[in-house]
C-alpha cells in the first residue's frame, strides 16, 4: 500500500530498524570492513605497484561490504512489505532523462559554490584521511564500480528509499523527510571535511527532491550515477591534462 509520493506505508512499521539501516549500517558494514581490511594490507612504498594493489584490495572489500549492506537491507524491506528497493523502481522516460541531466548539476554546483570559499586545495577530505586512496592513479575497476553503480543504488535505496519513505510514512512532512534523510546521507560520508559534508547534504536535498517529485527511487539513482560518473571523469581529466 502506497502513501504520499508513492511511499510504501509499510516503512512506518519498524522506525528503529529504518534508523539502523541509514545511520548505523554504513558504519557497521563500510567502516568496519575497511578497518578489518587495513589490518591485512601489507606495508608498501608510495608510488609503487604494491600501493596500487593495496588500494584495489580495499575497494574490493568495500564492494563486498556495500553489497552486504544492500542485501540485508533489501531483505528487511521486502519482509515488512515495502519491496526490495523501499519504493517504486518504474517511471516515465521523461523522468529518466531529467534525473540523468540534473544529477551532475546537483553534485557539481554545490561543490563549486562551497569550493569557492575554500582557500586551500584538498579541502574535501579530513586531515587524517589518506587522499591517495581516491587518487586517479590508484583507481581500479572495483573503485569505478562502487562509485558509479554500487554506491548510487545502495545509498539511494537507504536514504531516499528507507529514510525518506519511513519519515513520510510516519506522518511527517516531505520537507522534513528531505532534510532529515539528507542529514543522514551527509553523516554517512565521514571521510569528508565538514565543508564537503555540507556539499553532500546539499546534493542529498537535490536527490530527495527528485525522489519526492517523481515518486520513485529509480530517478535519484540515475541522477546519482550520472553525478558520480561526471565527477570521476572531471577528476581523471584534471589528473591527466592534455599535452
Amino acid at each position: 500500500m502506497l502513501g504520499p509520493h508513492k511511499t510504501p506505508l509499510a516503512l512506518a512499521r519498524e522506525p528503529w530498524m529504518a534508523v539502523f539501516w541509514v545511520v548505523l549500517a554504513p558504519v557497521l558494514f563500510l567502516t568496519g570492513a575497511a578497518m578489518i581490511a587495513l589490518e591485512f594490507v601489507p606495508n608498501f612504498e608510495p608510488g609503487t605497484v604494491d600501493e596500487i594493489n593495496a588500494y584495489q584490495s580495499l575497494w574490493l572489500v568495500s564492494c563486498v561490504a556495500m553489497a552486504a549492506w544492500f542485501g540485508t537491507m533489501s531483505l528487511w524491506s521486502s519482509a515488512i512489505g515495502a519491496g526490495p528497493f523501499a519504493g517504486e523502481m518504474r517511471t516515465d522516460t521523461v523522468w529518466m532523462w531529467i534525473g540523468g541531466i540534473l544529477g551532475p548539476l546537483i553534485l557539481i554546483i554545490p561543490s563549486l559554490l562551497v569550493g569557492s570559499f575554500m582557500s586551500e586545495a584538498g579541502w574535501q577530505y579530513r586531515e587524517e584521511v589518506n587522499e591517495a586512496v581516491f587518487a586517479p592513479q590508484n583507481w581500479s575497476l572495483a573503485y569505478i564500480f562502487v562509485a558509479v553503480i554500487m554506491a548510487p543504488i545502495v545509498e539511494e535505496v537507504a536514504f531516499r528509499g528507507v529514510a525518506f519513505g519511513a519519515i513520510v510514512a510516519r506522518g511527517l512532512s516531505p520537507s522534513a523527510a528531505i532534510m532529515l534523510s539528507s542529514l543522514a546521507f551527509a553523516f554517512s560520508h565521514l571521510q569528508y571535511s565538514p565543508a564537503a559534508m555540507f556539499v553532500v547534504f546539499l546534493s542529498g536535498v537535490g536527490f530527495a527532491f527528485l525522489r519526492m517529485m517523481s515518486g520513485t527511487v529509480i530517478v535519484p539513482i540515475i541522477a546519482h550515477m550520472t553525478a558520480n560518473a561526471n565527477v570521476l571523469l572531471l577528476n581523471w581529466i584534471a589528473a591527466n591534462p592534455a599535452t
